[in-house]
C-alpha cells in the first residue's frame, strides 16, 4: 500500500520494478469482474470499496530520472547510489591551530620552528625529530607528523639560532584527521531512494558533486469542467493545485471547459502533454456529466463510484497509460477525495514518504453514518474535542474551517466518544 496511517514519518518506499531512466507510468492492478465499473449507464450500481480504489491507484508508478544542481536538490529523492571516488579528507589535516611535531613524547621539550602551513597550502612540508611546524586548523600537516600540539599548550622562546617552541603541557589527543578517515574511496555514502536534506547535501558537497541524479517529479494538468463556471468562481482548480504542490509535484492549470463532449475531448488531448490529469466536475449521473463517456472513448475507466461520503462519484482511469483522476464538482467532495486518494498517490509517485498525522480527540456529539459507506467527517479541533463542521458537500465552509477528518468505517453507523482525527 502507498498509504500508511502513522504518527511518525514512514520509511520511503522504493520502486525497483522499472530500472530504466525514461519516465514510465503503468497501471499494474487487474480488476476483477465485480470491480469493472465502466458501464456508464449504471455507474453506481456497484461501488468500489475505498481500500480497493487505493490499490488500483497504487498501480501507477513514475520513474523518470533527471539531474539537478546540488543547490536545487533539497527535498529531492536520489535516483541512484552515491559512491565516493575520493577520500575525505584528501590529506592528513590539522584539527586545531598549533604545532605539528614528529616526536610522540614532547612534554617539557623545545622544538625548532621550521615554517608554517595554512589551509589551502598544497606543499608537502617535511619535519624531522626535534622540529615543529605551525599549522592552521584544516591545513595539510607536514609529512611525518604524529601530533599537533595546540598553541595554548606552548610558549615561544628564541635563541641565537632561531625561534624555538616549548611544549608546556602534554597533549592526549593527536589533533589530526587522517586521510580518508571521514569517507573512504569506494564507500557507498548515500543510497538510492534517500531523501536529500541539509545534512546529506553536505556529503555530496564534500565529494565535489555538483549535479545530482534524482527522480523527476510529475507535471499535473488540472482542468475544471462545467457550464456554471461562467457564472461562479472556479474553486476546485486552486484547491487541487495546492494539494499537488503539497505532494511535491508541479500543477499546471490548463483552463476550464464547458459541458460538451467535443470540448472536453480537446482539452484532455491537450492535457496528455503532462504526466497526470486531474479534472473536477461532470462525474455524476446528470445529463451534463460527460466525463465517464469521454474517458471511456479515449481510454479506460478503472473505477467510477466509491463507497464513501462525501466524494462517492469520483472516477479514475487511464488515457495513453497516463492516470486521469476525475473529482466530483462539489468543493468539499473534491477536497475530501484529494486528501484521501490524490495526495498519497502523488507522494508515492514522486518516491516521497507520506505522513498521515493522527490525533486523538473526543467527538462533541454523536454522529451517524450510512451503513456500507466510508464517511469522512470534517471536524474542528478545540483542545481534545472535535466539532463537526460538515454542512453539505457543495459548501466550502464545510471543510475550510476544519482541522482534519474523522473516518467512520463502512460497518459503522454511529460514532461517539474517543476518535482518531486525520489532521490536515
Amino acid at each position: 500500500m502507498w498509504e500508511e496511517i502513522i504518527l511518525i514519518e514512514t520509511d520511503q518506499k522504493k520502486n525497483a520494478g522499472i530500472p530504466h531512466d525514461t519516465g514510465s507510468l503503468s497501471e499494474e492492478v487487474k480488476l476483477s469482474d465485480t470491480m469493472k465499473l465502466s458501464d456508464t449507464m449504471n455507474p453506481f450500481n456497484s461501488l468500489t470499496p475505498v481500500d480497493d480504489a487505493k490499490k488500483i491507484l497504487d498501480g501507477f508508478t513514475f520513474n523518470r530520472k533527471t539531474y539537478v544542481d546540488i543547490k536545487d536538490s533539497f527535498g529531492r529523492v536520489l535516483a541512484g547510489d552515491i559512491v565516493s571516488e575520493i577520500k575525505v579528507p584528501p590529506y592528513d589535516r590539522a584539527e586545531k591551530d598549533g604545532y605539528a611535531i614528529m616526536d610522540q613524547n614532547p612534554d617539557q621539550r623545545t622544538f625548532e620552528l621550521i615554517g608554517e602551513t595554512l589551509a589551502g597550502d598544497e606543499r608537502d612540508v617535511i619535519i624531522k625529530s626535534g622540529e615543529c611546524c605551525w599549522v592552521a586548523t584544516g591545513a595539510k600537516v607536514p609529512v611525518g607528523t604524529n601530533l599537533v600540539i595546540p598553541v595554548e599548550n606552548t610558549e615561544e622562546c628564541g635563541d641565537e639560532v632561531g625561534i624555538r617552541i616549548k611544549v608546556c603541557e602534554s597533549e592526549v589527543e593527536l589533533n589530526i584527521s587522517r586521510k580518508g578517515c571521514d569517507i573512504e574511496r569506494g564507500a557507498t555514502v548515500l543510497e538510492e531512494g534517500c531523501l536529500l536534506n541539509e545534512r546529506n547535501i553536505g556529503i555530496l558537497a564534500s565529494l565535489g558533486i555538483r549535479n545530482v541524479r534524482v527522480y523527476d517529479t510529475p507535471n499535473v494538468a488540472i482542468i475544471s469542467t462545467g457550464d456554471e463556471l461562467t457564472q461562479i468562481n472556479d474553486v476546485n482548480s486552486l484547491t487541487l493545485s495546492a494539494i499537488v504542490k503539497q505532494s511535491g509535484c508541479s500543477p499546471f492549470f490548463i483552463g476550464t471547459v464547458s459541458d460538451d463532449s467535443g470540448d472536453i475531448k480537446k482539452k484532455l488531448d491537450e492535457a496528455l502533454e503532462y504526466d497526470i490529469i486531474l479534472t473536477s466536475g461532470g462525474v455524476s449521473v446528470g445529463k451534463k456529466d460527460l466525463m465517464p463517456e469521454v474517458v471511456t472513448g479515449m481510454g479506460e475507466i478503472l473505477f467510477h463510484g466509491v463507497r464513501m461520503r462525501p466524494g462517492m462519484p469520483m472516477l479514475a482511469g487511464k488515457i495513453d497509460e497516463k492516470p486521469i483522476l476525475c473529482m466530483p464538482g462539489n468543493v468539499t467532495s473534491c477536497l475530501v477525495c484529494a486528501n484521501v486518494f490524490l495526495l498519497p498517490m502523488l507522494r508515492y509517485m514522486t518516491h516521497l514518504p507520506f505522513i498521515r498525522e493522527i490525533r486523538s480527540a473526543r467527538l462533541s456529539e454523536e454522529v451517524t453514518s450510512e451503513y456500507g459507506m466510508h464517511r469522512y467527517l470534517p471536524v474542528k479541533l478545540a483542545g481534545d474535542v472535535a466539532y463537526p463542521t460538515f454542512n453539505g458537500s457543495g459548501l466550502i465552509t464545510s471543510i475550510a474551517y476544519a482541522d482534519g477528518f474523522v473516518v467512520i468505517g463502512e460497518d459503522e453507523t454511529l460514532t461517539e466518544g474517543k476518535v482518531d482525527v486525520w489532521v490536515f
